[in-house]
């Protein structure tokens, strides 16, 4: 009995052993022109996205077993990263998790399932797709940035003169001094909150089926707002001036529209069945 228990510790250490030996780390570097492209495609395991020096795309990757492979490639001024699935494996055994590195000024392209996702001080066009990943987007500036979510949240922060257009099913989605010319946002069941100021003289829209609106302006905000919902409820806390020419009347408890300083920027709230709130900073 002895033996047998000795052997099945060994045979447990065994396999741990050969677990951790299969774990592995890469490292590809690419020169790159200005305006550069670069695709990822991981569908288990984080990706970091961050500025490099030089001209550079940097990709460490490190993998979880030998059932998959990363797969990296530059073909003119586009650099492309995926995770290869070798064999069939359960989403641990199958992960790689990635820290890349490119310049500020290059266009990403990325697709994941479960990973989370960081991105930070970059200034090209950024395209997301994403089904349960938790999407979080800082000190982003003057791209295109469009997140598309099935069910994971989605944090944005400190963006500026950018477009972003996001669309999620049930993933929550939070705006914290998020400033454009145009910013969109559409949910079905989630809710959508926003601090800040509505900035840069632009168009913005937050829209939701069946999730709340949380709006935080500070006394500074220069926006033209209207809100309105179908069959859920509005509060405002803000003091709005009246609009002089309004699109349609104000309802008691369902609607309601202001402007706030010059009224530089255009907001409009939609939701059908949530609730819009409106308040002070």
């Amino acid at each position: 009995m002895l033996n047998i228990t000795r052997g099945a510790a060994l045979l447990v250490a065994l396999v741990l052993a050969l677990g951790a030996a299969a774990a592995e780390k890469k490292e590809f570097r690419y020169r790159v022109a200005p305006g550069a492209s670069v695709s990822v495609v991981n569908d288990f395991g984080p990706v970091i996205l961050r500025p490099s020096s030089g001209g550079q795309v940097i990709v460490a990757a490190t993998s979880h077993s030998n059932k998959i492979e990363v797969d990296c490639s530059r073909n003119g001024n586009r650099v492309d990263v995926r995770t290869r699935v070798l064999q069939k494996g359960t989403p641990e055994e199958t992960r790689v998790d990635y820290d890349v590195q490119v310049p500020p000024d290059a266009s990403i392209i990325l697709h994941t399932a479960t990973g989370p996702v960081k991105v930070q001080s970059l200034g090209g066009d950024l395209n997301i797709d994403a089904d349960t990943a938790r999407i979080e987007l800082s000190d982003l500036s003057n791209g295109h940035v469009r997140v598309r979510s099935v069910s994971g949240p989605v944090v944005l922060a400190n963006l500026r003169n950018s477009y972003v257009e996001v669309n999620s099913v049930s993933g929550a989605v939070t705006l914290n001094q998020v400033a454009g010319k145009m910013v969109s946002v559409s949910t079905t069941a989630a809710p959508i909150q926003y601090s800040g100021d509505f900035g840069g003289g632009g168009a913005y829209s937050l829209s939701s089926h069946s999730g709340n609106i949380d709006v935080a302006l500070p006394a500074t905000a220069s926006v033209d707002i209207t809100a309105r919902t179908v069959n859920g409820s509005v509060q405002n806390d803000f003091p709005f001036r009246p609009l002089a020419h309004p699109t349609f009347a104000d309802t008691q408890g369902r609607s309601f529209a202001g402007t706030s300083n010059s009224g530089a920027s255009s907001v409009r709230l939609r939701t059908f069945s949530g609730t819009i709130r409106v308040k002070k900073q």
